[in-house]
């Protein structure tokens, strides 16, 4: 519980950029996003969750940190056009997540749910590992930005900005970026694709054996690789990608975190 309540703490400074009248790229910034990033490590370490671990917890906690540290790195090296305008944003959606897994966490199997010999100590594992966060934190970022840009088209739409609209990054670069950041994650997602079917033959398992995660997971990819296709070839804009990118979001949400939470507390 005290994990819980260090991390939703350490996470609150960023997630009140989303007041800040003109958010902006300054020390306030930086100190939230360092903040966020050193409490979610601490919490780690309270916890004994290890990036290895299949706990879903341990799920969640990864990929809040993963997101910080993709999104941290973007904004220090002045990445996507005025990307850091998210920034409240991901706070709160670091909150919640951060607070599904304070709560989880109570009820959490007390079985060590880690990965065990031969594949602990097989170098796919760690490459499987790391590509697997790094796209669900890029698609992550896509449909944040994805929301933003319906925000935005509402308030075009209306001719009314609003406070909330005012903060976001403009439409143009809402869409640059949901797109961009697909476009990263599906190249990512291919070597995470090929890494998990090596962690098979390390496992002595089929190959062309689908379960719920790789399946999802194909599913997510085939998603991306649709989006990426049709915007290159016939300039897909619109609420149409937003729904590319938030169904990539959710299949890729239900192979990772989903299917942990599944053999955790439905089926464990």
């Amino acid at each position: 519980m005290l994990a819980a309540v260090l991390h939703i703490l350490c996470l609150l400074p960023l997630t009140t950029q989303i007041m800040r009248r003109d958010p902006q790229r300054d020390v306030w910034l930086f100190t939230s996003i360092c903040i966020a990033a050193l409490g979610t490590v601490v919490v780690l370490g309270l916890t004994g969750e290890e990036v290895q671990s299949r706990g879903f917890t341990a799920a969640l906690h990864w990929s809040e940190l993963s997101v910080i540290l993709i999104f941290g790195g973007l904004v220090i090296c002045k990445g996507p056009k005025q990307i850091w305008r998210l920034a409240g944003y991901i706070g709160g959606y670091l909150l919640l997540f951060g607070g599904i897994a304070g709560f989880f966490n109570v009820f959490e199997p007390v079985f060590d749910p880690s990965v065990s010999e031969p594949v602990l100590y097989s170098g796919w594992l760690w490459v499987h590992i790391g590509t697997s966060l790094v796209t669900y934190a890029l698609v992550t970022l896509a449909a944040i930005a994805a929301m933003a840009y319906i925000v935005q088209e509402n308030a075009l739409k209306n001719r009314r900005p609003n406070r909330w609209s005012r903060r976001l990054p403009p439409l143009r670069d809402s869409e640059y970026m949901l797109v961009g950041f697909l476009k990263w994650s599906a190249w990512v997602l291919v070597v995470g694709i090929f890494t998990g079917f090596a962690l098979r033959q390390v496992e002595d398992q089929s190959l062309f054996y689908l379960d719920h995660k790789m399946l999802l997971t194909l599913l997510g990819f085939a998603v991306i690789c649709a989006l990426i296709f049709i915007h290159e070839k016939s300039t897909l804009r619109g609420r149409m990608a937003v729904r590319f990118v938030l169904g990539a979001w959710l299949l890729l949400t239900l192979a990772f975190p989903g299917v942990r939470f599944v053999s955790g507390y439905l089926i464990g």
